[in-house]
């Protein structure tokens, strides 16, 4: 119960997870910003004001990290990601405690161990805007935690239910279903009709977050629709939950494919039907652990449970993103500590037991290593995804960006016309294909474009700032004017305009 014990009494295996963390994650640290990284902290004017905060008074947490970074050490990299890095180490070390207490030190140092360089759930460590990931994760397992030790101790009852909070406040949709995790662990390796009552509290503050969503929900669709011109509706769910499932499992067992948009999930009949079979397999396992192996019934629940706010029919996430997957792989890597603790048990097998960890541990340190490189800044990152997606409109937008830089303006129009072929809505890459006609001079193709680009998105101001210049130059005032208004009508706070 003691923790300056517990720290004394496992201070070499901490410092051995910490080490790894180090190593795997090491040369992260100088990355730039990169995508919504730009719009969230470089491009947001009121990251260093502390009343900022105020507006945010559901999720405050990661609006304050970036305030301390940015007052700290401005508009650098480094602070920004060392936070993230700092979640993930302090979500290994309560993994590890964790598991010591509910199941062995062997166990807790096998899927810690293997949590904590893990390559996918890199992109929620590595990508500074992917830092809601540990950050809920964190509060989620502090919670859990103190939840546990507060059987012998009701002082931490209290600090469970102030950190459950904590993590609705870091993320107000991953924890929706982990209220069901406090029940299920009374059930596996507790008592829960002497205990039902403690769980109450984190059903009802899953209920209020609930509310606090449904408010959100307008809002997270304009978004999905302006920014990623993703079509409102519904999917099959029946399509969705074999194909999330087992492309996890895929990224969890043979983390080869890593890739900012998994875009590549239109499998042919055969293959869906023979993910379909191992999803359903998996779903059957956990209802005979049930019966058999209660432990493994609730790992396996808190993989489903962790993952189930992402599985939904409604078009308010992507079908897969390795970030979803930072909390849920916890439940899998703990099935997999299971097994491996049968298999040392045996004296004839201990010593390859402890091999095989040792090298998938190095295997998965090198892939998130060099994972990391990827991530390094904006080129190295589409060129990256770019290959891995061929089939998302996003990734080519990017790259036309990425050659537009690079003095390639050919290669930039073929990216820009590969994602409008893609998403024949998408305003962005006709404003991007339109900014690169312009600058090979050739302003009547750039003005189709860019009315092309404010058709299908009304509030890109740009172009019809870049409208308004095209006319100025040709000497048509009365349409600059009449733009520049349109202009400023979309972004009346832009003094430049």
């Amino acid at each position: 119960i003691s923790v300056k014990l517990f720290l004394k009494r496992n201070r070499l295996i901490l410092l051995l997870l910490l080490i790894l963390i180090v190593i795997t994650y090491g040369n992260s640290l100088n990355n730039a910003f990169l995508s919504d990284d730009l719009a969230e902290i470089v491009q947001n004017p009121n990251i260093g004001n502390f009343s900022n905060l105020a507006s945010h008074p559901f999720g405050f947490i990661r609006p304050l990290f970036y305030w301390l970074a940015f007052n700290i050490s401005g508009l650098n990299p480094f602070l920004f990601r060392l936070t993230n890095i700092l979640l993930h180490l302090g979500s290994v070390f309560l993994i590890f405690a964790l598991l010591n207490h509910l199941h062995s030190k062997k166990l807790a140092v096998f899927v810690a161990a293997i949590f904590a360089v893990h390559p996918a759930i890199g992109e929620a460590v590595v990508w500074i805007s992917g830092g809601s990931y540990p950050q809920y994760a964190f509060f989620f397992l502090l919670a859990f935690v103190s939840y546990i030790l507060s059987k012998n101790h009701k002082k931490y009852y209290f600090l469970a239910i102030f950190s459950f909070l904590l993590a609705f406040m870091s993320h107000p949709q991953m924890p929706l279903a982990l209220f069901l995790i406090f029940p299920l662990y009374e059930i596996a390796f507790g008592n829960l009709r002497k205990n039902w009552s403690k769980t109450i509290p984190f059903f009802l503050l899953s209920i209020m977050y609930v509310l606090v969503s449904l408010n959100g929900l307008p809002e997270r669709e304009t978004t999905l629709k302006s920014m990623h011109y993703q079509e409102g509706g519904t999917d099959n769910v029946f399509l969705i939950v074999p194909t999330a499932l087992s492309s996890y499992f895929e990224l969890i067992f043979f983390p080869k494919i890593l890739t900012l948009y998994h875009s590549e999930l239109n499998f042919g009949p055969l293959q869906f039907i023979l993910r379909s079979l191992l999803v359903l397999a998996f779903m059957g396992g956990v209802v005979l652990a049930f019966k058999k192996n209660k432990a493994a019934f609730f790992w396996a629940s808190f993989f489903l449970l962790a993952l189930a706010p992402t599985l939904t029919p409604f078009r308010l996430n992507w079908i897969v993103a390795e970030r979803y997957l930072y909390l849920p792989v916890l439940g899998i890597l703990v099935l997999l500590g299971l097994g491996f603790e049968k298999l040392t048990k045996f004296v004839k097998f201990r010593q390859a037991g402890y091999i095989m960890l040792a090298l998938v541990v190095i295997l998965l340190s090198a892939r998130g290593f060099i994972r990391n490189i990827d991530w390094k800044n904006e080129d190295n990152l589409w060129i990256a995804t770019g290959k891995t997606s061929p089939s998302s409109p996003n990734t080519h937008n990017n790259l036309g960006d990425v050659y537009g830089r690079r003095g390639d303006k050919q290669g930039a129009l073929r990216e820009f016309q590969r994602a409008i072929e893609l998403k024949p809505n998408y305003g962005d890459a006709y404003h991007n294909l339109a900014n690169t006609y312009l600058e090979l001079g050739q302003p009547d193709k750039a003005l189709e474009n860019y009315q092309n680009a404010i058709k299908f998105n009304p509030n890109l101001w740009q172009s019809y700032q870049n409208i308004a210049a095209i006319y100025f130059g040709q000497k048509n005032y009365v349409l600059s004017i009449e733009n520049m208004q349109k202009a400023i009508q979309v972004n009346p706070n832009n003094l430049n305009l």
